[in-house]
């Protein structure tokens, strides 16, 4: 059998103290003689002890009358998406900057949200942060009953009451359009993320709109799940005809990156000699030496930034008010696109 852990016990009849004189040593805020807790934190050390966090974080929320456990639970969908696992990074460092930690959620499906919000109300999480995902208008009332403030994150709050930081997707959509149509394409394709989802439909809403207003229509259009092999099999449906696209804007770098493999070492096709093409995110692989993608770039830093400030806000103030915030992208110009002018309409360009 393994050797049983040290307890808060052990530390206090060690140090020659009480229970709740060992609780005070591990709160920096508490008050406590100095020497006592040096004594404490080297019984502590002695006995290789360290007090549960997520237990006293509980505890503390369930003594107080406003709820301070410390813990921020972050919901996230398609982890593994590059994009996603490189904002939750940058979420995490911004908010244990604030002096929090971050207890995190995937889910696999929008279905499974509100699950997945319930189980982590349950540790007393001070607020909750909900990536790429919609909670129901029955959870987003329990929330506010129970005090425990909502920011969604690159998502629309739609009918909701909930603040929201997210892209200009539509306005994105139009940039990609534009630097298309000004190269003077004339069969563009667009290759989507998910049918049901907002984000990929107002990337799409956008680049129609500038299509049509040019008197064009969509030459094709492919659906993926923003992933890598989904943007490659796209990519063989698209360039294995008879008449191919002459351009290909697609609704994630991920996605773009698989069109990408699969035309230049699958198909043999040139980028951009034979086609232009052009990603969305601007993800650290798009800038790659054998990718240089083409792409909307998200402002991640201050994104990332606002919706840490804004629930901080909301969980240190909840009678001050938060609005929503909308971010405009960049256009990044890399070496898969050609014949490219300046562009003054949407996003600046690099």
């Amino acid at each position: 059998m393994s050797p049983k852990a040290p307890t808060s016990y052990d530390v206090a009849r060690l140090a020659g103290v009480s229970q709740s004189a060992v609780s005070r040593a591990f709160s920096p805020t508490a008050s406590i003689a100095a020497s006592t807790r040096a004594r404490v934190l080297a019984a502590a050390a002695e006995l290789g002890y360290q007090p549960n966090a997520i237990a006293r974080s509980m505890s503390s929320a369930r003594n107080e009358p406003q709820q301070v456990s410390g813990m921020v639970g972050l919901i996230v969908t398609r982890i593994q998406d590059p994009y996603f696992a490189h904002t939750v990074a940058g979420l995490s460092r911004a908010i244990q900057a604030r002096g929090r930690q971050i207890l995190l959620f995937t889910v696999d499906s929008l279905d499974e949200v509100d699950a997945a919000l319930s189980t982590l109300m349950r540790y007393k999480i001070d607020g909750a942060l909900i990536m790429s995902a919609m909670l129901s208008g029955r959870m987003a009332e329990t929330c506010r009953s129970a005090g425990i403030p909502v920011v969604l994150y690159n998502r629309s709050a739609g009918h909701l009451d909930i603040p929201s930081i997210q892209i200009d997707n539509r306005e994105g959509g139009q940039v990609a359009a534009d630097i298309l149509l000004e190269a003077g394409h004339q069969r563009i394709a667009f290759l989507a993320g998910d049918d049901s989802d907002s984000t990929s439909q107002l990337r799409e809403a956008g680049f129609l709109d500038r299509l049509t207003a040019a008197g064009q229509t969509l030459f094709l259009r492919e659906t993926g799940d923003y992933t890598f092999a989904s943007g490659r099999e796209a990519g063989l449906r698209l360039f294995s005809r008879k008449e191919r696209p002459d351009a290909v804007f697609c609704a994630s770098d991920v996605m773009a990156l698989g069109v990408l493999h699969a035309v230049r070492h699958e198909l043999g096709l040139s980028v951009p000699d034979d086609f232009s093409l052009i990603g969305f995110d601007d993800i650290p692989a798009s800038d790659w030496p054998g990718h240089q993608l083409t792409t909307i770039r998200q402002p991640l830093n201050q994104m990332i930034r606002a919706a840490v400030d804004a629930l901080i806000s909301m969980i240190e103030a909840p009678s001050k008010p938060v609005e929503s915030q909308r971010f405009a992208g960049t256009l990044i110009l890399r070496t898969t696109c050609r014949l490219l002018r300046p562009n003054s309409s949407g996003a600046s360009s690099n």
